[in-house]
């Protein structure tokens, strides 16, 4: 089974994706901040990490740059979602594998997610 983290502080959007990720056969962990992400377990490495850029403690996009510079993670693709801010105000500092604006449909996010996941 693919394995997805989420990093999405809106906990009614965490807990809509989540159920819908999971019911596409998905293990999807989700944390709602950066802090808790940081504190998972780095030795278990997802098939893609889902983040939001406006984070209560943190941005999706530093995220994606350490993701993108650890060696443990590479390949892995990212997915950043935001409903302010657009891929061109911030691709110089991170560069995910897709950019998903806010709000979004579900079947879309489905059909980008399978895409990345199996290009990989």
């Amino acid at each position: 089974m693919r394995k997805i983290f989420l990093v999405e502080d809106d906990e009614a959007i965490r807990e809509v994706m989540e159920l819908f990720l999971t019911s596409e056969n998905y293990l999807v962990q989700s944390f709602g901040n950066v802090q808790d992400f940081k504190a998972r377990d780095t030795s278990i490495i997802p098939d893609l990490y889902l983040f939001d850029v406006m984070l209560p403690d943190g941005s999706g996009i530093d995220l994606c740059k350490q993701i993108k510079n650890n060696e443990d993670n590479d390949g892995v693709p990212v997915i950043i979602m935001s409903a302010h801010a657009k891929l061109s105000q911030f691709s110089i500092l991170c560069e995910p594998d897709d950019f998903i604006t806010k709000p979004f449909d579900i079947d879309n996010l489905l059909l980008r997610i399978n895409k990345i996941i199996n290009q990989k």
